[in-house]
C-alpha cells in the first residue's frame, strides 16, 4: 500500500523495540497499512535490517536509536519526530525483555531491568508524547504488556508483575485523557514465536531438567487454538487499535493468545 491509502494512511507512527521480533512486526505492519513509521531501539543494526526491509517493499521508514529507560533520550527521540513531522498520530510501546527465575533465586538486577524496560519504558514514552496529543485533541497510545499481566507464572514473577503494571498505567492514563480525544490501549500476546520467547524456553527446559522441544510442546498444548502465535498475529491487533475502527476503544487490555487467557 502507499501512503495514501490503507488504515494509517499518512499517520505518523512511532514504535518502541522496532528492530525484533513484535515491534518489528508492528512496524511492518504499520508501513503496509501507509503510515510514516519511525523504529526506535538500542540495536542498530537491527534497525537499520528494517529499515532496508521497509524500502524493499517500498515503504520509508525513519529509525534512530534510542534507550527508553532514559527520559533524556526518549524525550529527545519525541522531539524529533516531532520536529520532522509535526505530530504523531500513533505511539506504540513494544520495547521489552524478559528473564526467568524462581523468586528465591531471583536478582535484584533481573527485577529492575524487566522494570526499567518494561515499565518505565512505557511511562517515559507515553509521558513524552501525551503533551503533543492532548493540544491536538487527537492520538493513540498503545502499550505491548502480556497475558503474563493478567495471570501469575510460575519463574516470571518480576515479568509479570512488569506487565500488570503495564496493564494498570494503561487504565489510569486511558481515564486522564480520554477528554482530550485521546485514546490508550494495550495488548496482551500470549505465546508468540520471538526470539525472546527462544531465550525463554531455553531457560525453561534448563530450570525444569527436560528438553527445549518439551517445552515447546507444552507450550502449543497450552493453547486453545493448538498453535503459537507470530508477531504478525500481535500487529494486526495493534494497527486495529491504532485505526478509525477502534475509535470508541479506550483503556482497554486486549488478547491476543489463542485462548490462553481463558485455558
Amino acid at each position: 500500500m502507499s501512503a495514501d491509502s490503507g488504515r494509517l494512511a499518512g499517520r505518523v507512527v512511532v514504535v518502541t523495540g522496532a528492530a525484533s521480533g513484535i515491534g518489528r512486526a508492528i512496524a511492518c505492519a504499520c508501513a503496509a497499512e501507509g503510515a510514516l513509521v519511525t523504529g526506535l531501539d538500542i540495536d542498530q543494526p537491527g534497525l537499520t535490517s528494517l529499515q532496508a526491509e521497509l524500502g524493499r517493499g517500498g515503504h520509508a521508514a525513519d529509525v534512530a536509536t534510542a534507550d527508553i529507560r532514559s527520559g533524556e533520550q526518549a524525550r529527545a527521540a519525541v522531539a524529533a519526530v516531532l520536529s520532522a513531522h509535526g505530530h504523531i498520530d500513533v505511539l506504540v510501546n513494544a520495547a521489552g525483555v524478559s528473564t526467568m527465575a524462581y523468586v528465591v533465586d531471583l536478582t535484584e538486577a533481573e527485577w529492575d531491568q524487566n522494570f526499567a524496560v518494561n515499565t518505565k519504558g512505557v511511562f517515559l514514552m507515553t509521558q513524552a508524547v501525551l503533551p503533543s496529543m492532548i493540544g491536538r485533541k487527537s492520538g493513540c497510545v498503545v502499550s505491548i504488556a502480556s497475558a503474563a499481566g493478567k495471570r501469575g507464572s510460575r519463574m516470571f514473577s518480576h515479568y509479570s508483575a512488569s506487565k500488570f503494571a503495564v496493564i494498570g498505567f494503561t487504565q489510569s492514563v486511558a481515564l486522564e485523557v480520554a477528554a482530550s480525544g485521546v485514546r490508550v490501549n494495550s495488548v496482551c500476546p500470549g505465546l508468540i514465536s520471538t526470539p525472546m520467547q527462544e531465550r525463554e524456553v531455553g531457560w525453561e527446559a534448563a530450570l525444569r531438567g527436560t528438553s527445549e522441544q518439551a517445552v515447546r510442546d507444552r507450550y502449543a498444548a497450552a493453547v486453545p487454538l493448538g498453535r503459537v502465535g507470530t508477531p504478525a498475529d500481535v500487529a494486526a491487533a495493534v494497527v486495529f487499535l491504532a485505526s478509525d475502527e477502534a475509535s470508541y476503544i479506550t483503556g482497554e487490555s486486549v488478547d491476543v493468545g489463542g485462548g490462553y487467557a481463558i485455558s
